[in-house]
């Protein structure tokens, strides 16, 4: 019987119970863990096919390794773009069934799977030909070595560490139109009642002790899981001491699905309530998942920068929670927030990319 609380799915009684199984990487949240994971990257996404070794390293380096017996399979359109991840123990029948019916529901014509350096050669040729007899093509196969912590495609034969692959948040890239992705499928988790609750307290619980320069990424993914899928907007507040070191964070305001009421008196009461805080930054979402800024938001931006000011507290930023990425004022439109050149760097820092030469597969789709 399908349970339709978030809770009881996973046999917690409440989200800090959640939570601390979530953290701790409990084989029980397996299926919560690789949610936020890929939560994550899709902001990292440009939603482009894996076309080369690296593309596909890229993109998987956003989820946990896999243990012995374990396999990653990453399901594609007929373009090679990721359409769902699973992971699941390969002796487990009714495992495989399952990532099956998920890979074709996806939409899954092809897949890629990443393996274990433990994955003998004889699994290696029974699962592909397990796909292979419905229908999905498996293009590459990779093995994980948690010695040296590299990935090697089975094609190619290099090894590539697994660190030069790590993401940057604000790589990021709006494609046209809507690609469905591992998590957009019937009965997912963000359907159980429960899941705004603890996606937000996740992203609270993240996000405090975290320092808004050094940590920036971490902030801008930990809200991207809170509020991606709040079908209200919701305006919340993190505040930061003097050294930028995030002491609080709080959910203000709920509002419509394309509306929210951000009241200056609330929000000043929030300002004033610890004598610790110098800095802060105001964070809301568009359920719509696009997170450009409309008017009113650049007019409450303006607002707020106004009201922290004269109370000797710099708006260091207003994020805007999409689907894909998340907004920054500081960082495109950097004239709405207060001036502070630190932090101005440090997201310019974190910005830039740097790309090695990919080299492609050869693949008949």
């Amino acid at each position: 019987m399908w349970m339709s609380n978030l809770y009881e799915h996973f046999s917690c009684t409440s989200k800090e119970e959640l939570y601390q199984k979530v953290t701790k990487d409990d084989d029980s949240v397996r299926s919560l863990v690789d949610f936020i994971d890929f939560s994550k990257g899709q902001m990292n996404s440009k939603e482009k096919g894996i076309s080369s070794p690296q593309d596909f390293i890229e993109f998987v380096t956003k989820n946990k390794m896999p243990a012995k017996d374990e396999l990653v399979s990453v399901f594609c359109s007929t373009k090679n773009e990721p359409l769902h991840l699973s992971r699941y123990d390969i002796h487990d029948h009714d495992s495989l069934k399952r990532v099956l019916k998920e890979g074709l529901n996806a939409g899954g014509v092809s897949m890629f799977y990443l393996s274990n350096s433990s994955f003998s050669t004889g699994n290696k040729a029974e699962m592909t030909n397990y796909f292979k007899t419905f229908g999905i093509d498996v293009i590459d196969g990779f093995n994980y070595n948690e010695f040296s912590d590299t990935i090697t495609s089975n094609q190619e034969m290099i090894p590539y560490s697994r660190d030069k692959y790590a993401p940057s948040v604000d790589n990021v890239a709006e494609s046209e139109g809507h690609t469905r992705t591992a998590y957009n499928l019937q009965n997912s988790l963000n359907a159980y009642q429960g899941f705004d609750e603890f996606t937000s307290f996740f992203a609270n619980q993240e996000i405090v002790g975290c320092h808004m320069l050094e940590d920036n990424a971490k902030v801008k993914k930990s809200l991207k899981v809170g509020y991606q899928y709040d079908w209200q907007e919701s305006f919340g507040i993190i505040a930061c001491d003097s050294d930028g070191k995030v002491v609080s964070v709080n959910e203000l305001f709920k509002g419509s699905p394309n509306a929210s009421i951000v009241d200056k008196k609330v929000f000043t009461k929030e300002l004033l309530s610890r004598e610790d805080v110098s800095k802060v930054a105001v964070f809301h979402n568009h359920p719509s998942g696009i997170p450009e800024p409309s008017t009113e938001d650049k007019n409450v931006t303006k607002d707020l920068k106004r009201i922290s000011e004269k109370l000797d507290v710099q708006l260091l930023d207003h994020f805007v929670v999409g689907k894909k990425s998340v907004y920054s004022f500081a960082k495109d439109i950097p004239e709405y927030v207060s001036s502070n050149e630190d932090y101005r760097k440090s997201i310019e820092k974190q910005s830039k990319i740097k790309r090695g030469k990919q080299h492609s597969f050869e693949m008949e789709l």
